[in-house]
């Protein structure tokens, strides 16, 4: 409910009325004063008409000096309200007056001089009106007031007439249209009806304009409802996809920290690490390389040109001694042109089975699947890189084939199980007889092969001596007796045959040839040893 000073042809009346008001006072004060003094100037021009009217008998009576005429004369001038006195003089001693006493002529006087009726030249007398100015003001006062009044009445009609003119042709019907347009409900097409007799002018403009804007108001929100509804409808279907995903989905923001997850991504990370209060928690803590992943991530943001990437990444073992793989695509979500402050949207994908059967395949690739050393393939291309580092360092890399002694007995008299078994033995013996980086080879049958680099810059005695002493290592860990699954005792020996880079060759074959040549003499020497070719030392 509007108040009443807020309704606008109430404004608009109070506003011409006040100011009609105004004007109508200070209309009036004007027109009473100006009146007033016009009034009093008609009292004065009435006294000059008057004795105007008897002058004439006026000097008659002074030329004749007949007192009784001109006492009748001025008493008759007195008579009329303007005149409050009046006389006549002349000489020698003629004066006639009304009242108790003369005419004080310091006052406001009236004179007409009376000339000779015969010599217009010659002055006999004048005549003295007194004015009445307590009546002549009275009486211009009241006419002055009378004028105001109409005046007032007049202006004030005028205002309340413009005013209801103004409240028919304007205010009204726009209070018309406000009630109108406050009944009209946002959604609905409704339009304002044409007020009557205001088809052409701006009433019928206002109404046709409000007419345009609620049709384009009403396809506004319709369309606004259209798209609210796609809105929600796509909200609720990636709301479902975050919800129900199977793939991890998180955000990060520049520390890092954990915006949100859903709770695939929450399964993942609990896997591993508590993950009810993930949210807030830097993302790396669920992760065995934290500090990479926190660099990585630092780079990411830092490289405008680097938007996505993907990683494998091993999760902490801080709950259960397990290696957990997630594959993790990281991608920017741009908020603003600040690349430290932008948020990085993160997939993830458990693929620890998959993580487990690629190993496998590396390993059933690389490997011998009995003895589980490399196999002949991955061997050489490792030897080979090895013998590309010595090129580089121009270092020395020692090479050693080895062949089993007597293992074909085994075979025959224990049969291809045992066999396997004195192989499986005879690798790992050969893996703990090297160090870790030593390259460990089953070449093929009961062959095998090793490549041990050596940090030397050349081949002397010291290093003879340190492949003597590998060599007598390796033959008597060979030659130890294996026990059997059944009890029985298999006694082998080896074979060992050295071969040096690059002293007996500038490629892997040459020096394999050199070693393989070395191998053989071992077993003309009586088997269960080793041999080294000769080299001239520097």
């Amino acid at each position: 409910m509007r108040r009443f000073n807020d309704k606008l042809y109430l404004k608009i009346t109070l506003a011409i009325v006040t100011g009609t008001a105004l004007v109508a006072l200070l209309s009036s004060l004007f027109f009473y004063f100006m009146e007033r003094d016009r009034q009093h100037e008609f009292s004065l021009q009435d006294i000059k008409q008057l004795s105007a009217t008897i002058e004439s008998t006026a000097t008659v009576a002074v030329y004749v000096q007949d007192a009784q005429l001109a006492l009748e004369i001025i008493e008759g001038v007195v008579k009329n309200g303007v005149v409050a006195q009046a006389q006549l003089n002349s000489e020698p001693g003629f004066s006639v007056f009304t009242g108790s006493e003369a005419i004080d002529v310091k006052e406001q006087v009236f004179r007409l001089a009376l000339n000779h009726p015969f010599n217009k030249q010659e002055l006999i007398g004048e005549l003295l009106i007194l004015p009445d100015i307590g009546f002549i003001n009275q009486h211009a006062e009241r006419v002055a007031y009378r004028q105001a009044k109409i005046m007032l009445f007049l202006t004030i009609t005028i205002a309340l007439l413009v005013s209801l003119i103004v409240h028919k042709g304007l205010t009204s019907p726009l209070k018309i249209l406000t009630q109108r347009f406050e009944e009209i409900k946002l959604g609905q097409d409704s339009k304002l009806a044409m007020l009557a007799n205001h088809e052409t002018d701006e009433i019928g403009s206002l109404v046709k304009g409000i007419n345009s804007l609620i049709s384009s108001l009403h396809s506004s929100i319709e369309a606004e409802r259209s798209m609210r509804k796609k809105t929600e409808r796509l909200e609720k279907r990636f709301r479902m996809i975050f919800e129900k995903a199977s793939a991890g989905i998180c955000l990060i923001n520049e520390k890092n920290e954990l915006l949100t997850a859903n709770p695939a991504c929450q399964r993942m990370l609990s896997q591993v690490m508590e993950a009810d209060a993930c949210i807030g928690k830097a993302l790396t803590l669920w992760f065995q390389d934290d500090q990479g992943l926190a660099s990585f991530l630092e780079d990411m943001r830092a490289d405008t040109a680097l938007t996505t990437i993907a990683l494998d990444l091993k999760l902490s073992r801080e709950v259960k001694p397990v290696d957990v793989w997630l594959h993790c695509l990281f991608s920017k979500v741009i908020e603003n042109d600040d690349n430290k402050s932008l948020i990085i949207e993160v997939l993830m994908y458990d693929v620890t089975e998959r993580t487990q059967r690629e190993r496998d395949t590396r390993f059933e690739a690389d490997h011998d699947v009995l003895t589980h050393l490399k196999n002949r393939r991955a061997g050489q291309r490792l030897l080979n890189q090895q013998l590309d580092k010595a090129r580089v360092w121009r270092k020395i890399v020692v090479v050693m084939v080895i062949d089993l002694d007597d293992f074909k007995p085994v075979n025959d008299q224990f049969g291809h199980d045992a066999g396997d078994l004195v192989l499986v033995e005879v690798g790992r013996r050969i893996i703990a007889t090297f160090r870790h980086g030593d390259i460990c080879v089953r070449w093929g049958g009961d062959e095998f092969v090793v490549g041990c680099y050596f940090d030397n810059d050349y081949y002397d005695e010291k290093v003879f001596m340190a492949i003597e002493k590998l060599a007598t290592q390796l033959v008597e860990a060979l030659h130890r007796p294996i026990e059997l699954l059944d009890g029985n005792i298999a006694c082998i020996g080896a074979s060992v045959g050295v071969g040096v880079f690059p002293h007996h060759g500038q490629e892997l074959m040459e020096v394999i040839n050199e070693a393989d040549k070395a191998m053989y003499q071992a077993k003309k020497q009586g088997k269960n040893g080793f041999a080294v070719q000769p080299i001239k030392l520097l």
